[in-house]
């Protein structure tokens, strides 16, 4: 293969990317508008924001705020280990919870962002969970 065709090859490539790049600082540049407004309205340590790879005419970002109690304890019901001693299936529950406590994108769009994403309900109802719980102090542990 001749160097100008490798050339011709990488450029096409290059301007394809920079144009893709460009779209997906465009829509970063709306997820982080309201992101910012749901902070502002939620309390910063009350979202979670997850990072979600571009796709053409969706958003880069999607979000969740804290669980009411009411809700953790929904969940906590759902997840609880029956007394037949079988396996608890916590994805549905999880995924429950994402989509209870979803605050960014709108449902519709979360959906679809799903389906580009398939493990990114769960990753969000997980997300939600840690916004309801404190972090351990490592300080003092050897």
């Amino acid at each position: 293969m001749s160097s100008s065709r490798l050339d011709a090859i990488e450029a096409k490539r290059n301007a394809r990317k920079a144009e893709t790049d460009a779209a997906a600082d465009d829509q970063r540049a709306l997820d982080l508008e309201a992101i910012d407004a749901l902070e502002t309205e939620h309390g910063d340590s009350n979202v979670a924001v997850l990072r979600v790879p571009f796709t053409v005419g969706l958003p880069t970002l999607v979000a969740c705020r804290c669980p009411a109690p009411v809700e953790l304890k929904r969940f906590r019901a759902l997840v609880k280990p029956p007394k037949d001693g079988k396996p608890v299936d916590y994805v549905p529950p999880t995924e429950q919870l994402a989509s209870t406590c979803l605050v960014y994108p709108d449902k519709e769009t979360f959906l679809k962002i799903c389906e580009a994403r398939p493990g990114l309900h769960m990753q969000l109802g997980t997300s939600a969970l840690k916004l309801g719980t404190a972090e351990e102090d490592a300080q003092g542990k050897g």
